[in-house]
């Protein structure tokens, strides 16, 4: 028998017990990252069986329950006893191919989402604390309840990922050792790029073309990204690092001016972007 709307709230809210539900919110994304640290695709995308979610369904799901958080915690700070209208989190599944998502990307918009709610509540008057949602489904929750739900529901989600990754352990990664030798640090002209259009490249798993701008001039860059990422497409607008100095060579069939600089691969881990903490005007230099 499926569960009621109060019945879930009420499963929820045990898993919360004792446990601070402010920590449990800050610390959340921190844990999640170090659960999925080293990962593949596959083995995120793994599931024991067609209905029950795997660890990339399980981070779409926690992005946009985030996004709902962040609109439903403005809202109730914004307007005492404003309605809070339900959403069904099987059916948004479906709609936006959960399946389908990048399980890091997911990961960091929840954790970005989750940041900027945390900001807005510490800041606020304390007096809009005592302001109270109405659920369509379960009634008045105030803040301090919505805090304490959402952090139950954070712990739910952090045990199915725990079990879900617990039949495929990974080894502890250990970096490789500095390299004695001394190089200059001005070798390698590295510079911010934005990612204008990305392409695959007829023929290729692997290879996809690149079109990034570098403020005053734009390159084409082929990197062998299409099997690292679930849609390759979200890196269009990206800013990344990009090695410039290097000959021109054909890969592919395609004549690439530079080197996507990223960081994993020669770890034999799934490579990650280097990029600028903060958006940088194109061409900018590494130094």
């Amino acid at each position: 028998m499926q569960e009621t709307p109060l019945q879930y709230r009420d499963r929820l809210l045990a898993l919360l017990g004792a446990r601070d539900p402010w920590e449990v919110l800050e610390t959340t994304p921190m844990v999640i990252r170090r659960a999925v640290m080293g990962r593949t695709l596959q083995q995120l995308s793994w599931t024991p069986e067609p209905k029950r979610w795997s660890v990339t369904q399980i981070l779409a799901h926690l992005s946009d329950t985030e996004l709902v958080g962040a609109w439903r915690f403005r809202s109730v700070l914004a307007q005492n006893a404003v309605a809070l209208q339900p959403f069904d989190q099987n059916r948004w599944s479906e709609a936006f191919r959960y399946e389908a998502a990048d399980p890091f990307e997911s990961l960091e918009l929840f954790a970005t989402t989750r940041a900027g709610t945390l900001r807005v509540l510490r800041r606020v008057d304390s007096a809009l604390m005592d302001h109270y949602g109405v659920h369509g489904e379960r009634g008045e929750e105030s803040i301090p309840h919505l805090v304490n739900l959402y952090a139950a529901h954070d712990l739910n989600h952090l045990g199915q990922i725990e079990r879900l990754l617990a039949d495929a352990p990974v080894a502890p990664f250990r970096p490789a050792p500095v390299r004695t030798e001394h190089a200059p640090v001005d070798a390698l002209d590295v510079r911010v790029g934005t990612v204008q259009s990305v392409e695959a490249i007829p023929g290729s798993r692997k290879l996809m073309k690149l079109s990034v701008n570098f403020g005053d001039h734009k390159r084409t860059i082929v990197a062998g990204i299409r099997q690292e990422r679930a849609e390759p497409q979200a890196l269009v607008g990206r800013q990344a690092l990009f090695v410039l100095n290097i000959p021109a060579r054909t890969i592919g069939g395609v004549e690439s001016s530079g080197v996507l600089f990223d960081v994993g691969h020669a770890d034999g881990l799934l490579p990650a972007l280097v990029v600028p903490e903060r958006p940088m005007p194109d061409g900018t230099r590494v130094a």
